[in-house]
């Protein structure tokens, strides 16, 4: 338990304006951790509560045990006894919430940037800027970059740290490598040698017509191009920093550097996406009930009913998407120039912060530093235990034991890209990853353009009402005009009633607040630049947009 100290000449001391008021950094002292709050030992730890959204079930004893295990190597290095509070995606903000506002005991938490301003404004997340001059702050600034490490920044609040995963949305296809082959798509486009790395080639979405045409022309049954109308396709046929909600955009296909905040649905690049689909629709090249259907794409490939669906595509995608499709498949990069885009929406997509109820945010801050530093604890916590629920293969990668698989495991996360840093876990291998793939997808950030906005993040907490009445609008007319199902001839009267429904939801006021947001911000810190490494990876590509194979 916590005992309040009376000799702070034991810790060193760091005062800093915070949401709880002073910080003190921790100190050892004869296998001791000294904090303003308390002192530690193997003995007597701390009890942290860790929440975090589990996204696949897992079994109850084995997660007993993967805790204990857990707490067998954090307690003697760290002081740390770790109580691991799982929840469900479903009820996660509702949960946090109620324990924020309830004073029940929780430390470490995942903030989806989404809520992080509502759950600023209710003082419900600790400021971690005052950490950022300690060790274990320098430590996760080694591990994720300084300009990563304050992207979860909000109104001089540092409220959480993002996942090490890839950030990079790169749009293009998933095709069936059968009919590529037997349409000479595969040597013409030269799939087979590109596989799903990215290399800097794209293709214009001219190339796909045409492919488009002459699957149809062969295969007259089958739908060229299958698309859903909830998966919100736009995000990968066209690139916007969408700044957090969509509701209010940057229009980086239009003009990479600018930072006009505008209306999405009425603008150019918009308009001749929807017009685009609109006139495949009509072509017969994608699913007439694509606006309402559910099948979902594995269901599509798997019956031989269509040729291609719309996807993000990084390394280690196309053996994912083999085994889900029960068929070999071909990955092919389509849009304008790169429009791979590092924005704040991409990498802060889930960040890692303190609650305002953690009874010692000096030890909650050393037990995140260890999720972005000590493999081991990620490895215990993704993983389980190694032997039990994981081994490692001969390449020094993991897998299940024998015996257990992704139908029947009993722990196994699967959330490193959530929360802390996967890039020092073990790469699981579930046959579509080697044992470099997690240099793979760091380099695959490495073609990224940065919006001038990164690190930009927008206080939306009160506009709350406008933003659910604008999506009410947007789901409204979406599915339709994202499927091409209201065909050429109402693309026109489709986007006009949008864009109504949206300004008479609020939609302005939304976009000159964030406007004016976004002003103050690049005038404090400046528009982001890309890092010149990233301006070499791409600048070692001497073409852009091909309209054919070169």
């Amino acid at each position: 338990m916590k005992k309040r100290l009376l000799a702070l000449s034991l810790t060193m001391m760091m005062t800093a304006a915070t949401l709880g008021g002073t910080v003190t950094v921790h100190a050892e002292e004869e296998n001791t951790t000294v904090t303003e709050y308390g002192e530690y030992t193997e003995e007597d730890p701390y009890h942290l509560v860790f929440s975090y959204i589990e996204f696949y079930p897992q079994d109850s004893s084995a997660r007993q045990a993967v805790q204990d295990a857990l707490n067998e190597y954090m307690i003697p290095k760290y002081h740390i006894e770790v109580e691991l509070l799982p929840m469900e995606y479903a009820e996660y903000q509702t949960q946090i919430q109620l324990m924020i506002s309830g004073g029940d005991a929780l430390d470490v938490l995942p903030v989806y940037y989404s809520y992080a301003s509502g759950w600023i404004s209710m003082n419900g997340i600790v400021d971690m800027n005052p950490y950022m001059e300690t060790e274990e702050g320098q430590a996760i600034i080694d591990a994720l970059g300084e300009a990563n490490a304050y992207v979860g920044q909000m109104g001089g609040v540092l409220f959480g740290f993002p996942a090490a995963k890839e950030s990079v949305e790169l749009g293009g296809l998933c095709m069936r490598k059968d009919i590529c082959d037997e349409l000479g798509f595969t040597e013409k486009y030269h799939l087979g040698d590109n596989k799903d790395e990215y290399t800097g080639e794209v293709y214009d979405w001219s190339v796909a017509t045409e492919m488009f045409k002459e699957v149809k022309e062969k295969y007259p049954d089958m739908t060229p191009l299958y698309l859903q109308g909830n998966s919100s396709p736009a995000r990968r046929f066209c690139f916007f920093d969408e700044l957090a909600d969509q509701f209010g955009v940057l229009d980086w296909e239009a003009d990479h550097d600018s930072t006009t905040v505008v209306n999405e649905f009425e603008t150019e690049t918009y308009k001749e996406f929807v017009t685009r689909l609109a006139e495949w629709y009509d072509a017969g090249y994608i699913y007439k009930d694509a606006a309402t259907d559910t099948q979902g794409t594995a269901a599509m490939m798997k019956a031989g009913n269509t040729f291609s669906y719309a996807s993000a595509i990084k390394p280690g995608f196309l053996v994912e998407a083999n085994a889900a499709n029960g068929t070999e498949c071909y990955a092919m990069y389509f849009g304008k120039d790169i429009e791979g885009g590092y924005s704040t929406t991409n990498v802060s997509f889930f960040d890692t912060g303190i609650a305002s109820n953690s009874e010692d945010p000096d030890m909650a801050f050393k037990f995140i530093s260890a999720l972005y530093t000590d493999p081991n604890v990620m490895n215990l916590w993704q993983n389980g235990i190694e032997n039990v629920n994981y081994q490692v293969l001969d390449d020094g990668t993991a897998y299940f034991v024998e015996g257990e698989d992704a139908a029947n495991y009993k722990y196994h996360q699967n959330s490193g890209w959530c929360m802390g840093n996967q890039f020092i876990s073990y790469v699981w291998n579930d046959g579509s990853k080697t044992p470099d793939y997690w240099d793979l997808l760091k380099s695959h950030n490495n073609w990224a353009q940065y919006s001038p906005a990164f690190g930009f993040m927008w206080d939306s907490s009160a506009f709350s009402t406008q933003i659910a009445a604008c999506s009410n609008a947007l789901n409204q007319y979406r599915p339709a005009l994202e499927t091409g199902s209201v065909g050429v001839d109402g693309v026109e009267e489709a986007l006009n009633a949008l864009n109504e429904a949206l300004n008479n939801s609020g939609l302005q006021d939304i976009m000159a607040e964030k406007q004016a947001q976004l002003d103050a911000w690049i005038e404090e810190n400046g528009a982001a630049e890309t890092p010149a490494e990233n301006l070499e990876t791409i600048a070692s590509v001497d073409h852009g947009v091909l309209t054919e194979a070169e």
